[in-house]
């Protein structure tokens, strides 16, 4: 029993220390979407003429795909805060967001999020499974992922494993979120340098 209660302790002072908890507080629950780049000061203006570029839907683990938003502890336990939560599932939200992140860094091209209309046919495809994506004890967001580009014969393009990490300023749970946008900005940013060279397919 008393190992249950020191197990029970710390559990709550992991989720306190990263999320600002407040123990023995009424708390209002909030839900939390990812965002995106912001788009850039002066619009384009010229119609998007390069291949398509279609981002596959998101694998993630599932200790991460969860409404709740999921932290580590120092112990390495997962912590998982109830009064923090997103408005849409998590693999859904990382696509959407990297998929917005490429039409604002590949102006020249159309990005589209699977399932793809069967009009459009899809030059490149980002395949993408993240691996981490939380808030670690030091404050800091770690996302590390694994991500191929196949190209529209299936033969894989180029196969990476990346490392992110985003330092928010905002506290608790917000801060979380802020930090998981940071990441994905960042990984949208190589995913890009590795498509913006790729020509159109031949016809």
């Amino acid at each position: 029993m008393r190992a249950r209660s020191a197990a029970v302790l710390i559990a709550a002072a992991a989720l306190t220390l990263l999320f600002g908890g407040c123990l023995g507080r009424s708390k209002v629950s909030r839900s939390y979407v990812l965002d995106p780049l912001p788009p850039p000061a002066t619009p384009a203006t010229a119609t998007a003429t390069g291949p398509v570029v279609g981002i596959e839907r998101v694998s993630i683990p599932g200790w991460l795909d969860r409404m709740q938003v999921t932290g580590r502890a120092a112990s390495g336990a997962v912590v998982s805060d109830e009064y923090s939560r997103w408005a849409e599932p998590l693999p859904r939200g990382i696509q959407r967001v990297v998929a917005e992140n490429l039409v604002v860094l590949l102006p020249d091209r159309r990005v589209l999020a699977a399932p793809f209309p069967p009009r459009d046919a899809v030059a490149y495809r980002v395949e993408l499974t993240v691996v981490e994506a939380a808030r670690q004890p030091d404050g800091a967001v770690l996302v590390e992922a694994r991500w191929d580009v196949v190209g529209p014969t299936g033969e894989v393009l180029a196969r990476r494993r990346s490392t992110h990490r985003s330092n928010p300023t905002a506290p608790g749970a917000a801060g979380a979120v802020e930090g998981l946008n940071g990441a994905l900005a960042e990984l949208s940013r190589e995913i890009a340098d590795v498509l913006r060279p790729l020509p159109a397919p031949a016809r």
